[in-house]
Parts: C-alpha cells; structure tokens; sequence
C-alpha cells in the first residue's frame, strides 16, 4: 500500500469510476441523462479531492486498486468545501436531481453516528484485477489505519454480496434502510452502537 498524491487524481477516479459503473448507490447519485461514465467520474473525483485533503488516499502495491477514507471532523465548512460541492451539483448531479440526493445524504446521515470515525467512502479495484487479493491487502491496510489513528471504521453498502465480504473483515452490520434501494450500514465498532453490545 502507498498514499496516493495529487498526482494521482485521474489514476484514482478512473479505477473507481470502473469499479462502481453499475453500482446502485452511484448511479442514483448522479444525473440520469448525458454522459453516465462521466458524471460517475466527477463524482469520484470529488471524493477524490475530499479525501486527499480531509482523509487518506490508499493505492494498492500493483496501482490497480484505491480507498478513499474521509474523516467527517476534520472536514470544514467553508467556501472552498462549499465550491467543491457546488462544482459536484454542476458536473455530476445536476440541479434538479439535487433535493433527491440531498434527501437520501440526509437520511444516511441520520443513522451514521456522529463520532470521530475512518469513514470508507469507496474502495475498488480495476475490475480486470479482481480476485488477486488487491482489495482485501486495501481493506486491511484501512483497518490498520484507523487503529493507528483510534478511530472506527464506518461505511455504507448497497451490494448485498459485500456485506458478508466486510463481516469476514470484522465489520457488522448496524442498520439497513430503504433509500429506494437497500442500503446496508457496517461498523468495526459494535460499542458505538450500544444494541450491538449486547449480541
């Protein structure tokens, strides 16, 4: 694993704009019309620009897998955070598809803890490398991250055959809703979440 830079930006979002091309909650996040590869792209790349200045960027050894890991509280809200998400609204979402994305983020948000958190916002690999361990190494050098940093891990599914997938990395599930699909919400600490202490 090494930390991506700047320079890295169009490797990063082009592997995870492959990886997430059919993925439910991505494609319900940006525009439905015009170039749907595109505007998956610029979405990544946002993150991609969250995350390398308010989290980490993670490559994997061989460059053909990454994660991105926000830490929420370290993000400001302030004009340049607030024209990354308008550039986001302009490129990848567009205006009126916005009140929908903002109910859904509203949602997940109302059910996503609020404490200091690793939050995994995307990790993926170049779908021709899939299935050489890149992704698991990647998941793995995340773990190792936030324990590092003393932080949970949190992240959000809407791929039911990930679940089991981060259950064999230590991560339970600690609430699913219904945001027109279903969204699975995993955790690698159950004592944040005070039901799950008693399982």
């Amino acid at each position: 694993m090494k930390r991506a830079t700047r320079a890295d930006k169009a490797l990063v979002a082009g592997i995870l704009a492959r990886s997430f091309a059919q993925n439910r909650s991505v494609l319900a996040a940006v525009r439905r019309h015009g170039d749907a590869e595109r505007n998956i792209r610029g979405l990544m790349e946002y993150a991609f620009d969250v995350c390398i200045r308010y989290g980490d960027v993670l490559l994997s050894d061989d460059g053909n897998g990454c994660a991105l890991v926000l830490y929420p509280d370290r993000k400001p809200e302030n004009l340049f955070t607030r024209w990354l998400d308008l550039r986001l609204v302009w490129r990848s979402i567009g205006w009126k598809h916005l009140p929908n994305v903002k109910a859904r983020r509203k949602l997940v948000q109302s059910v996503r803890p609020e404490v200091p958190m690793a939050y995994l916002w995307f990790i993926g690999v170049n779908p021709d490398s899939r299935r050489r361990g890149a992704g698991r190494q990647l998941l793995n050098d995340v773990l190792e991250l936030a324990r590092s940093a003393d932080r949970p891990v949190y992240l959000e599914t809407s791929a039911p055959e990930n679940v089991s997938w981060y259950n064999k990395a230590g991560f339970r599930t600690y609430a699913v809703t219904d945001v027109g699909y279903t969204l699975y919400y995993l955790t690698t600490s159950p004592q944040a979440i005070p039901w799950l202490q008693q399982q």
